[in-house]
């Protein structure tokens, strides 16, 4: 890897003469394809997981820390942040805007992260050096960004970096999906004290510009991920890059708004205590931001359109959680796309195991200099610890890459040539041995039935052998499950369905079962991985989608199920499940009006489920439309008798209007 004339990285290919391990895979199951970053926290490669059908391409960091070979006590300590900080992207990855991590492992002391690509653009190839965006377009994506941020803040973890270049622009729906969330940085044994286990110096991670001083000292706050967001949002209304913009000399707050000409009042309101020099001054944190987002007028919120697709839907890729490397961002948004920085900040302690978030020198996580966007890495975390380990820095944008589902490198599989012959060479054998068996058969069956029918001496006729037990396969198992499943015994059907992906492991109908079953049972973080693990083998699939959305639900999640139900209405419209649940869910956070619509569509096309048509009832009466309401409560009755939300709705119903 080495920088251009205009300081990005470039591309390097690997060779077999420039790595030792290059033609042995990572972790004995990712082969390197290329390298695409190399920053002061490590290196980042294009991979392909050799254990998956197809071998679907993937991103690998490789995290060094920066100890002694004969520092085992460093050692033990960066081993102990990693896997800390690993279970961390394991836990941020259940988002659906957020890069999934698929694994993490440790290579001759180093320490690796495989993640998934997300097909996209980084938000830096939008932004223009010179032009402004739309209040309502910007309102509508940092309510975008402020929903994932939100779920980051609710598992105690400050992203650190987000800047342009840490956001890809989703292609299959248009929506902000936050990468680069770092790795452990390094250990720096010298700043670490062995009795205490603190370090005398605290590491500050990020980008200048988007940074609030007291990050810059080391103590991030969830508000310091306010304040990056503003800092986006005034970019985008001015066309002016936030180091470019004067701060007041006697208050030290941002004078921006002379240079954003239309804009609402309220807005800039927001704007402005969300970039307040004070953390005290600012909203503590992205769900507070959300709330203030939701007192400005109403024709204001209406107006911001929600996120559109980067592609025709007709030509949308599947419905996945994937991520991309970035490629170099253009020579005018240089500054935007500044290498994340590790800054020395005044002497403080503080422990190691801080989650905290950054990028590397290297680029966004993964960018690229050859046409590949950069999009984010789905699996792959990005977290941040004060251990410190590889991140690429933002390069240059200029190409997407697509992600590689593992279905689609199945079906590529197949086509190969090589595969096919195969493939034929079996089935002309089989039909070899049927033809030279054929004859034998027919001759030894023509000589049965050529004895005569009296014999001298009658044989015993003998008693048939039980034939033997087939072994069970993958699609009668999964047969079996369903109708386990279908009949109430989750518990029995799990088991079952273990046993068929024991014998066909891409079995995607059996990892759904796992997660409808779980979600039944109460059970909704398992739930979450058996569907991801669904997505993951047949990633448009809608039943999976619908049940992860019910994981989400559960575990109160609802703006992120909201989404989701949304989603898969959007793009399966003739879906009655993905309608009904959405009325469900809708009717759950009191959006009657909305749930009695949603409802509507899921009984057009199914009118035979007795939870839509009392869920109706129930919006109906929450809109004080109890009489409309009792014969959806009547019809819920009618096919589910025993349906006990329908009885005691209908029996307020009869109090309400005194029957």
């Amino acid at each position: 890897m080495k920088k251009n004339s205009t300081g990005a990285l470039t591309k390097t290919m690997v060779s077999g003469s420039q790595d030792a391990w290059d033609n042995k895979p990572l972790g004995g199951r990712y082969h390197v394809i290329e390298k695409l970053g190399v920053g002061g926290f490590g290196q980042t490669f294009l991979a392909r997981d050799m254990h998956l059908p197809g071998h679907p391409q993937c991103v690998v960091k490789k995290l060094k820390p920066q100890v002694s070979d004969d520092d085992e006590e460093g050692l033990q300590t960066a081993r102990r942040l990693f896997q800390t900080e690993a279970q961390v992207l394991y836990r941020l990855g259940n988002h659906e805007q957020i890069p999934r991590l698929l694994a993490h492992f440790e290579e001759n002391q180093e320490f690796y992260l495989a993640q998934e690509y997300i097909q996209g653009q980084p938000l830096s190839k939008e932004i223009d050096s010179h032009l402004t965006w739309a209040q309502e377009k910007v309102l509508s994506l940092l309510q975008d960004m402020l929903q994932v941020l939100a779920f980051v803040h609710q598992q105690n973890v400050i992203h650190r970096d987000i800047k342009p270049a840490n956001l890809i622009r989703r292609a299959e729906d248009g929506r902000i999906v936050l990468i680069d969330f770092g790795a452990v940085k390094q250990v720096r044994c010298e700043s670490l004290n062995p009795e205490t286990g603190l370090t005398n110096v605290t590491i500050s991670i990020g980008t200048k510009g988007y940074m609030p001083n007291e990050q810059l000292a080391g103590k991030p706050r969830y508000s310091s991920d306010v304040y990056a967001v503003g800092i986006i949002g005034i970019q985008l209304l001015t066309g002016i890059h936030p180091k470019h913009i004067k701060e007041d000399s006697d208050t030290g707050e941002l004078n921006w708004r002379k240079y954003a000409k239309q804009i609402s009042p309220e807005f800039g309101e927001i704007l402005d205590k969300m970039v307040r020099y004070d953390f005290r001054d600012r909203y503590a944190t992205a769900e507070e931001t959300l709330l203030a987002f939701q007192s400005l007028p109403a024709p204001l919120l209406e107006s911001a359109s929600p996120p559109q697709p980067l592609v025709p839907e007709c030509e949308l890729p599947p419905l996945v959680d994937p991520q991309a490397p970035t490629d170099q961002e253009s020579q005018n948004l240089a500054a935007d796309s500044a290498e994340t920085q590790a800054w020395e900040a005044t002497p403080t302690e503080s422990t190691l195991i801080e989650v905290e978030e950054s990028n590397s020198e290297s680029s966004s996580s993964q960018t690229q200099d050859t046409g590949r966007t950069q999009t984010s890495q789905p699996h792959l975390g990005r977290n941040d610890a004060t251990v410190s380990l590889s991140q690429p820095q933002d390069l240059e944008p200029t190409a997407t890459v697509s992600t590689t589902s593992r279905s689609h490198g199945f079906r590529q599989w197949l086509m190969q040539p090589w595969t096919i012959a195969t493939i034929a060479i079996a089935v002309s054998s089989m039909v070899t041995v049927t033809l030279i068996l054929l004859p034998s058969q027919l001759n030894h069956q023509s000589q049965i039935e050529d004895v005569p029918a009296e014999s001298p001496s009658p044989t015993p006729t003998p008693t048939p052998s039980p034939s033997p037990t087939p072994e069970p396969t993958a699609e009668s198992l999964l047969a079996e499950a369903e109708d386990l499943r279908q009949a109430g015994e989750y518990e029995k059907a799990i088991l079952v369905y273990d046993q068929a992906i024991e014998l066909q492991s891409d079995l995607a109908p059996a990892y759904w079962g796992r997660c409808y079953s779980l979600n039944q049972l109460g059970q909704p973080e398992q739930a979450l991985v058996a569907c991801n693990d669904a997505l993951a083998y047949k990633s448009d699939y809608a039943d999976a989608l619908v049940s992860k959305a019910d994981a989400l639900r559960q575990q109160n999640q609802i703006i992120d199920a909201l989404q989701l139900y949304g989603r898969v209405t959007k793009y399966y419209p003739d879906y009655a499940r993905g309608w009904i649940r959405y009325g469900i869910a809708l009717q759950g956070v009191g959006r009657s009006a909305e749930a009695v619509q949603a409802l509507d569509k899921a009984i057009e096309l199914d009118r035979n489920s007795a939870d839509a048509w009392a869920t109706r009832g129930e919006a109906l009466m929450a809109l004080g439309r109890t009489t409309e309401a009792i014969p959806s409560l009547d019809k819920a009755l009618q096919l589910e008798p025993d349906h006990e939300k329908a009885a005691n709705l209908r029996e307020k119903a009869r109090e309400r209007l005194g029957r």
